[in-house]
């Protein structure tokens, strides 16, 4: 009777088995799995042995114990939509279709937490003066040497950190000499930085009477460029480039 039993039990396992294995099994992607935080609809993903200029294999992240995925990424290569360089374990942002199975943008963010500066030059003031001795002098009545050195480039920029930390890269008070007779332009002191939608979001911040943060003003911008040594971006008054300076 026992014999029997135990028989039966494994024919109902074994009949319950096949019944789901032909059951239709609809996955959905982790593109399609996705909810709009925010509006934002980027998935993060860390980068997978196996990974090409045709194929993005990755991991979601924050890891949720599944397999890892593959991506068709040929289009986006081919349209230099891929920012950076895939290498395995890197953090990536995508963009994909609805149907979770190309990829539109990829950005290896890791390789955007740089040192990313340009130069500026300053402008002349308005009825500059320099004020030495009582003595007045117009710009143009200095040394050769001395306007040389009121016109020198300065290095600004930006440096985007882990945990979406920036650091303002530049003069700290680039026209707090109020009697010199040029001026620096005002300096983007990014605190904050992230992708959103495909695209990068810099954050001017400053902290309130309470000590916490404040957004003053959002920058957004596009990728055009982004490699070992060069950023290009596409903000609203056009193309900005930057170099990278070594940390």
């Amino acid at each position: 009777m026992q014999m029997k039993h135990f028989s039966l039990m494994a024919l109902m396992m074994a009949a319950f088995f096949v019944m789901a294995c032909q059951q239709p099994k609809s996955i959905p992607s982790p593109l399609q799995k996705k909810t709009a935080d925010n509006g934002d609809s980027t998935l993060y993903g860390l980068v997978c042995d196996g990974s090409n200029d045709s194929i993005l294999v990755f991991l979601p992240d924050p890891y949720d114990g599944s397999d890892p995925d593959t991506l068709d990424i040929l289009n986006a290569t081919r349209q230099h939509q891929v920012f950076g360089r895939l290498q395995v374990g890197d953090r990536v942002a995508i963009m994909g279709d609805s149907a979770g199975k190309k990829a539109s943008v990829i950005i290896v963010t890791q390789d955007l937490q740089r040192q990313w500066c340009y130069k500026v030059k300053p402008r002349i003031r308005r009825r500059a003066e320099l004020v030495n001795d009582s003595i007045g002098l117009t710009y143009w009545e200095l040394p050769d040497t001395l306007q040389e050195q009121l016109i020198a480039e300065r290095e600004y920029g930006f440096w985007l950190k882990a945990d979406s930390v920036a650091i303002p890269v530049g003069m700290r008070q680039a026209n707090a000499d109020e009697n010199s007779p040029v001026e620096y332009p005002p300096l983007k002191r990014y605190r904050q930085w992230y992708i959103r939608n495909g695209r990068l979001l810099l954050e001017e911040t400053t902290l309130d009477s309470l000590g916490n943060s404040k957004t003053l003003a959002t920058d957004t911008a596009e990728l055009v460029e982004l490699t070992p040594d060069t950023l290009v971006l596409r903000m609203s008054d056009g193309l900005h480039g930057y170099y990278r300076k070594a940390e």
